[in-house]
């Protein structure tokens, strides 16, 4: 499994976290499906897979891997790890990060290089 933490993402400032549905044939995201998403460490994760594919495709929006932006907490007091499987141009590929670690579409579609 690869990780990659800290690499190139557009920071969206504050209007960036407001919801804006993907615009038709918008690139690259139009391109990334996300398949399955969860959050959590040990035997407890919990199912954030319609929340990631809400932040992934609003426009130029980064966000972290935190219970207060994956909107869930399975486990309080420990660090968590997000794994996300997702299809870029037709091939799968997962990422995974530290707690507090970054992710975006760049970074999705820089690992698939």
């Amino acid at each position: 499994m690869a990780v990659l933490v800290g690499a190139g993402c557009a920071t969206g400032g504050p209007a960036a976290m407001n919801h804006f549905p993907p615009s038709a044939g918008s690139a690259p995201s139009a391109n990334l499906v996300i398949i399955s998403a969860t959050y959590g460490s040990g035997t407890n994760f919990a199912d954030v897979t319609e929340r990631v594919n809400d932040l992934i495709h609003q426009p130029n929006v980064e966000f972290f891997s935190r219970p207060e932006w994956l909107h869930a907490d399975p486990t309080p007091g420990w660090n968590k790890t997000p794994v996300i499987v997702y299809e870029f141009k037709g091939r799968r590929h997962i990422f995974s990060t530290g707690e507090g670690g970054r992710v975006c579409v760049d970074l999705l579609i820089q690992q698939t290089d």
